[in-house]
């Protein structure tokens, strides 16, 4: 940071996954394919194999895809992206520190970031950090993630404090091309 400018968060959009019913319903069943076992990285199997987990490397059932279909929309259904942008973080800024707070569920809930991913200012390019960086190195740049469970009434909380945010939009071209969905664990058995 630098002394004459101060650590400011601005958000640059809030989209829906569900906004747009044809891109939407295309990447659940890109999402699915990507978790089906056969469709792993040849990397993935290797490591499988090399466990002594290659028998599960077959293709889940459609009974396995019907649920992941149904985990995957019960997470992404009423979930929004969220895109701002950060101007001179200083180091009380914690991406991990946006969450939404709903006075009406139990005490100490909130929908947290999830999936945080960085971009270059311009919001063109993917940042890539790792365990020993774990915030870009620039001035400038956009933190991108999910709040489930969106609430469009309720502000964002942040290290800076609470932010109100725009209207919720579609998600456009550039936001479903760069940002990817990673999720949680399923709440049911049957997928491992």
């Amino acid at each position: 940071m630098t002394a004459d400018k101060a650590p400011s968060l601005t958000i640059l959009g809030v989209y829906s996954y569900s906004a747009d019913k044809v891109a939407y319903a295309r990447f659940i069943r890109e999402l699915i394919d990507s978790l089906d076992p056969p469709n792993f990285s040849e990397e993935v199997k290797d490591i499988l194999r090399h466990g002594d987990r290659g028998d599960e490397i077959v293709p889940l059932t459609p009974e396995e895809k019907q649920d992941w279909e149904y985990e995957l929309h019960s997470h992404m259904d009423d979930a929004a992206v969220l895109e701002v942008l950060v101007e001179n973080p200083d180091a009380g800024f914690n991406p991990h520190d946006f969450a939404q707070i709903d006075p009406t569920n139990p005490k100490d809930h909130s929908e947290m970031a999830w999936n945080e991913m960085f971009l270059t200012a311009d919001g063109e390019t993917e940042i890539e950090t790792d365990y020993r960086q774990r915030l870009p190195a620039a001035n400038e740049y956009r933190v991108v993630f999910v709040i489930h469970r969106w609430e469009p009434d309720l502000p964002l909380r942040s290290s800076y404090g609470e932010l109100q945010a725009p209207a919720v939009q579609p998600l456009s071209e550039r936001p479903w091309r760069l940002v990817s969905y990673d999720p949680p664990e399923p709440s049911y058995r049957a997928i491992q």
